[in-house]
């Protein structure tokens, strides 16, 4: 009999850990392109000063075609800006508040249907679809274990204190 109990508490823990650690990693996969593209940004200004009394020579010497070719590789150093910052910033903000909300909804042990519970899953899924359809793999465990979460409520009963 004790024996139910204690796997019950173990399987919320480990539910709660890879809760926890899946909104994290759709926290990193979103903010780690950004750093990415504000580097590469900063490199292509740094290039460019670097490329500038190359450009002006070619320019007075005549040779437009390698002056385009210079142009090429500056440009050719930033993709394409798909990812704003903006949007980018509110799937974050949602991320945090959709753990948050977990957490918060596993320590209210009297109210098995508490509104973070609720508002848990409902974040995280404005989360994956604002972000892009790569970010829905990531986050459909904390999604899954969310929505686990709201169906059985003793599993984070049991892994409360």
């Amino acid at each position: 009999m004790s024996g139910k109990p204690q796997l019950s508490a173990r399987l919320a823990t480990v539910g709660f850990v890879v809760l926890v650690l899946d909104l994290a990693v759709g926290i990193g996969f979103v903010l780690v392109p950004l750093l990415i593209a504000g580097f590469l940004s900063l490199l292509r200004d740094v290039f460019g000063v670097l490329l500038l009394p190359f450009s002006f020579l070619l320019g007075l010497a005549g040779w437009s075609a390698d002056q385009k070719t210079l142009h090429a590789m500056q440009v050719g150093f930033l993709p394409d800006g798909s990812t704003h910052v903006l949007r980018a910033g509110c799937v974050v903000l949602l991320l945090v508040v959709s753990g948050v909300c977990s957490v918060l909804a596993s320590r209210r042990v009297a109210q098995p249907l508490s509104l973070e519970r609720w508002l848990a899953p409902c974040l995280t899924a404005l989360a994956a679809w604002l972000g892009s359809g790569s970010l829905v793999p990531v986050l459909l465990p904390a999604f899954l274990l969310q929505c686990a979460a709201l169906r059985y409520p003793a599993l984070q009963r049991a892994g409360a204190r």
